[in-house]
Protein backbone atom coordinates (compact mmCIF):
# COMPACT_ATOMS: atom_id res chain seq x y z
CA UNK A 1 0.00 0.00 0.00
CA UNK A 2 2.60 2.70 1.27
CA UNK A 3 4.39 1.36 -2.23
CA UNK A 4 1.69 2.21 -3.94
CA UNK A 5 1.05 5.65 -2.62
CA UNK A 6 4.74 6.75 -3.78
CA UNK A 7 4.59 5.28 -7.06
CA UNK A 8 1.55 7.85 -7.01
CA UNK A 9 3.33 10.91 -5.43
CA UNK A 10 5.88 10.48 -7.94
CA UNK A 11 3.83 10.01 -10.81
CA UNK A 12 1.96 13.03 -9.72
CA UNK A 13 5.27 14.79 -9.27
CA UNK A 14 6.14 13.94 -12.84
CA UNK A 15 3.16 15.43 -14.04
CA UNK A 16 3.78 18.63 -12.24
CA UNK A 17 7.73 19.24 -14.33
CA UNK A 18 6.50 17.32 -17.21
CA UNK A 19 6.92 20.54 -19.40
CA UNK A 20 9.74 20.03 -21.72
CA UNK A 21 11.83 22.61 -20.17
CA UNK A 22 11.00 23.27 -16.89
CA UNK A 23 10.77 27.41 -15.93
CA UNK A 24 11.10 28.98 -12.71
CA UNK A 25 7.92 29.75 -12.12
CA UNK A 26 6.84 26.31 -12.51
CA UNK A 27 9.10 25.28 -9.30
CA UNK A 28 6.40 28.00 -6.92
CA UNK A 29 3.84 25.72 -6.91
CA UNK A 30 0.26 26.94 -6.41
CA UNK A 31 1.40 30.52 -6.36
CA UNK A 32 1.28 30.62 -10.08
CA UNK A 33 -1.55 28.34 -10.84
CA UNK A 34 -3.64 31.62 -8.60
CA UNK A 35 -1.95 33.88 -11.13
CA UNK A 36 -4.14 32.66 -14.15
CA UNK A 37 -3.38 33.91 -17.83
CA UNK A 38 -0.94 36.29 -16.08
CA UNK A 39 1.44 32.87 -14.55
CA UNK A 40 0.63 31.44 -18.06
CA UNK A 41 2.29 34.52 -19.81
CA UNK A 42 5.43 34.90 -17.65
CA UNK A 43 5.14 30.46 -17.82
CA UNK A 44 5.85 31.14 -21.81
CA UNK A 45 8.19 33.89 -21.23
CA UNK A 46 10.75 32.24 -18.97
CA UNK A 47 10.36 28.94 -20.65
CA UNK A 48 11.28 30.82 -24.15
CA UNK A 49 14.22 32.54 -22.06
CA UNK A 50 15.31 29.64 -20.86
CA UNK A 51 15.39 27.89 -24.58
CA UNK A 52 16.89 30.69 -25.86
CA UNK A 53 19.75 30.26 -23.92
CA UNK A 54 19.99 26.13 -24.28
CA UNK A 55 19.26 26.28 -28.37
CA UNK A 56 20.65 29.54 -28.92
CA UNK A 57 17.46 31.25 -30.48
CA UNK A 58 17.76 33.83 -33.00
CA UNK A 59 15.50 36.82 -32.65
CA UNK A 60 13.30 35.84 -35.66
CA UNK A 61 12.95 32.09 -33.93
CA UNK A 62 11.96 33.06 -30.92
CA UNK A 63 9.18 35.57 -32.83
CA UNK A 64 7.67 32.45 -34.09
CA UNK A 65 7.89 30.36 -30.59
CA UNK A 66 6.18 32.66 -28.50
CA UNK A 67 3.16 32.07 -29.54
CA UNK A 68 3.29 28.67 -29.40
CA UNK A 69 4.70 28.59 -25.77
CA UNK A 70 1.81 31.30 -25.21
CA UNK A 71 -0.80 28.86 -26.55
CA UNK A 72 0.94 25.67 -24.13
CA UNK A 73 1.02 27.16 -21.23
CA UNK A 74 -2.92 27.82 -20.11
CA UNK A 75 -2.91 24.45 -21.33
CA UNK A 76 -0.23 22.95 -18.82
CA UNK A 77 -1.80 24.87 -15.85
CA UNK A 78 -5.09 23.61 -16.43
CA UNK A 79 -3.81 20.05 -16.81
CA UNK A 80 -2.43 20.65 -13.42
CA UNK A 81 -5.43 21.88 -11.73
CA UNK A 82 -7.75 19.65 -12.64
CA UNK A 83 -8.50 17.60 -9.94
CA UNK A 84 -10.77 15.18 -12.20
CA UNK A 85 -7.66 12.97 -13.95
CA UNK A 86 -5.46 10.74 -12.26
CA UNK A 87 -1.80 11.07 -12.24
CA UNK A 88 -1.43 8.20 -15.53
CA UNK A 89 -4.15 10.37 -17.43
CA UNK A 90 -2.33 13.77 -16.24
CA UNK A 91 0.78 11.91 -17.57
CA UNK A 92 -0.97 11.35 -20.97
CA UNK A 93 -2.36 14.56 -21.71
CA UNK A 94 1.03 15.92 -21.00
CA UNK A 95 2.71 14.21 -23.31
CA UNK A 96 0.29 14.70 -25.60
CA UNK A 97 0.44 18.78 -25.05
CA UNK A 98 4.22 18.17 -25.41
CA UNK A 99 4.32 16.09 -29.05
CA UNK A 100 1.75 19.00 -29.94
CA UNK A 101 3.94 21.88 -29.16
CA UNK A 102 7.05 19.99 -30.21
CA UNK A 103 5.53 19.33 -33.97
CA UNK A 104 5.07 23.33 -34.46
CA UNK A 105 8.50 23.84 -32.95
CA UNK A 106 10.28 21.55 -34.95
CA UNK A 107 9.83 23.20 -38.47
CA UNK A 108 11.16 26.48 -36.55
CA UNK A 109 14.24 24.72 -35.52
CA UNK A 110 17.53 24.04 -37.06
CA UNK A 111 18.15 19.73 -36.87
CA UNK A 112 20.90 20.50 -34.70
CA UNK A 113 18.54 22.88 -32.18
CA UNK A 114 15.84 19.70 -32.37
CA UNK A 115 18.27 17.43 -31.28
CA UNK A 116 19.17 19.60 -27.98
CA UNK A 117 15.65 19.68 -27.76
CA UNK A 118 15.25 16.54 -27.50
CA UNK A 119 17.98 15.61 -25.30
CA UNK A 120 16.83 17.98 -22.87
CA UNK A 121 13.42 16.45 -22.78
CA UNK A 122 15.01 13.25 -22.21
CA UNK A 123 17.12 14.77 -19.40
CA UNK A 124 14.53 15.98 -17.77
CA UNK A 125 12.36 12.67 -18.03
CA UNK A 126 15.61 11.05 -16.66
CA UNK A 127 15.34 13.80 -13.10
CA UNK A 128 11.78 13.11 -13.05
CA UNK A 129 12.19 9.16 -12.65
CA UNK A 130 15.13 9.48 -10.60
CA UNK A 131 13.18 9.49 -7.24
CA UNK A 132 11.06 6.56 -8.22
CA UNK A 133 14.62 4.93 -8.58
CA UNK A 134 15.84 5.88 -5.60
CA UNK A 135 12.88 4.55 -3.62
CA UNK A 136 12.62 1.44 -5.22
Amino acid sequence: MKKLAVTLFVILLAVMVGTPVMSAQDNMGGAMASQGAMGSASDATAKLQKMSKALQLTPAQQDQIKPILMEEAPKIQALKADTSLTPAQKMMQMKQIREATNAKLNPILSPDQQQKLQQMQAQQKDQMMQPKKELQ
